[in-house]
């Protein structure tokens, strides 16, 4: 059995808080949601609309809403034989929760939407990229703790109110049994270096010292020794992506 279907059969144990019928996951004490829950779009305050996810806020500001599109037979039959998005999204903000990490609660999961609630009173780190190096030891304890979040970039990192630090946006979430392989610790490395250099001004000389300050703080935390000229390259390759 797989770690994410451990957790979903967990979280629909006799403590865990969920109840799952015809697939969908609904958290305790939630409030009934419409049949076709991605509706709660309709009239809300759309984010993001693009070829595979529509997500914003209800008209009232009660739920943040994400809708998963189908694309297609066969993209809707590949998906049909594997964890949608949704449940890998719920498994891995409860594995973060037994962590003691931050992120906003699952009130719906069905195979195509997902409903969480809406946090109040944080600061996301695009507008305090000071605090980006402040962040290490959480993607050290994510890596340790067996996930690999799938775009650690300062987009989906959080302050809350009294200095925690949390994360949203799990679509590439994965769960592992053990930790994180080393190639998923390179990788998201490189993605937190690179949206740090985005969000600030530098010369191109600067990025090796400040590879060097990320990676040796990951170093001292988890042992992993990752700082080189791959690590150098991946993040002046995704810093010129815009």
């Amino acid at each position: 059995m797989s770690a994410t279907s451990q957790i979903l059969r967990k979280a629909t144990g006799p403590d865990g808080g969920y109840v799952c019928r015809s697939g969908v996951y609904l958290r305790s004490g939630s409030p009934d949601f419409p049949a076709c829950p991605e509706k709660l779009l309709d009239g809300g305050d759309i984010l993001k609309n693009s070829r595979s996810v529509v997500s914003g806020f209800d008209p009232e500001h009660r739920y943040f809403v994400k809708e998963y599109r189908k694309n297609g037979f066969w993209r809707t039959l590949k998906r049909a034989m594997q964890f949608p998005r949704s449940w890998r999204c719920l498994a891995a903000a409860l594995r973060l929760r037994e962590l003691g990490v931050d992120t906003p609660a699952v009130l719906l999961a069905s195979r195509y939407c997902l409903i969480t609630e809406i946090l109040h009173g944080v600061q996301y780190l695009p507008e305090n990229p000071e605090l980006a190096r402040d962040v290490v030891p959480l993607l050290a304890q994510l890596h340790d703790g067996g996930i690999r979040h799938g775009d650690f970039n300062l987009r989906n990192i959080y302050r809350t109110a009294d200095g925690k630090f949390g994360v949203i946006d799990l679509d590439g979430s994965r769960l592992y049994r053990g930790e994180v392989p080393e190639k998923v610790r390179f990788l998201e490395l490189a993605r937190l270096v690179s949206s740090y250099l985005k969000c600030i001004s530098y010369e191109a000389g600067d990025v090796p010292m400040i590879t060097a300050d990320f990676a040796s703080a990951y170093y001292r935390i988890t042992g992993h020794d990752l700082f080189g000229e791959p690590l150098l390259a991946r993040i002046l390759y995704l810093a010129a992506r815009r």
